[in-house]
């Protein structure tokens, strides 16, 4: 996976609130010491702040982020994407005239992405990513890729870069959106796909 960048303000105010959580939580550690008189070794101690941080931030990075309550109080705003999804290519190479089947695959944390697109004749991965959530109803998910053709593909299949532009419908159900591809290929498409 790949970090991704986002217009969400999140990324200023949740290391923020981590970051406190982390202080006091090392606050408490030492309050704690105090009352059962205890003393933890000094490589244990020592690092209390950074070492919950990363704790912290691995627990929210992973798992907290996709909380529903976090999004509906505003701490969070980039959707969940994770989880297969199916639907259809058709290419400026033979005029939109046909729908190729297509699995768009996302694996996702709050930090890091990765998206990978099969077609029977060729894959792809997500080499970079943007998200852009600032409206709400039409959330855009921009990326660019790298394609590989398949063994068995058209000799004009070729190794090529490109890069999609996709609008998230508003139930999250759906992507729609459009690519287009490097100088090699020069070709552009609609790409539609639904959560299987």
């Amino acid at each position: 996976m790949h970090a991704y960048a986002t217009d969400s303000n999140e990324r200023r105010s949740v290391p923020l609130l981590l970051a406190i959580a982390s202080v006091l939580c090392a606050l408490a550690l030492n309050r704690l010491q105090i009352v059962a008189q205890f003393q933890l070794p000094w490589w244990i101690d020592a690092p209390s702040v950074v070492g919950f941080y990363a704790l912290f931030y691995a627990i929210f990075d992973n798992c907290l982020w996709r909380m529903p309550i976090l999004r509906k109080i505003g701490i969070v705003n980039v959707p969940d994407l994770r989880g297969k999804w199916k639907g259809h290519i058709a290419s400026s190479l033979d005029g939109h005239a046909s729908q190729h089947g297509t699995t768009v695959n996302i694996r996702q944390s709050w930090s890091r992405a990765s998206i990978e697109l099969w077609t029977e004749t060729s894959e792809s991965k997500s080499l970079s990513a943007t998200v852009l959530t600032e409206n709400r109803n039409a959330i855009e998910i921009s990326y660019e890729y790298l394609n590989e053709p398949k063994a068995d593909a058209a000799k004009t299949m070729h190794t090529h870069r490109g890069t999609t532009r996709l609008t998230l419908s508003p139930d999250r159900r759906k992507l729609e959106g459009a690519y287009y591809t490097g100088r090699d290929r020069q070709s552009f498409g609609v790409l539609s796909v639904g959560r299987s």
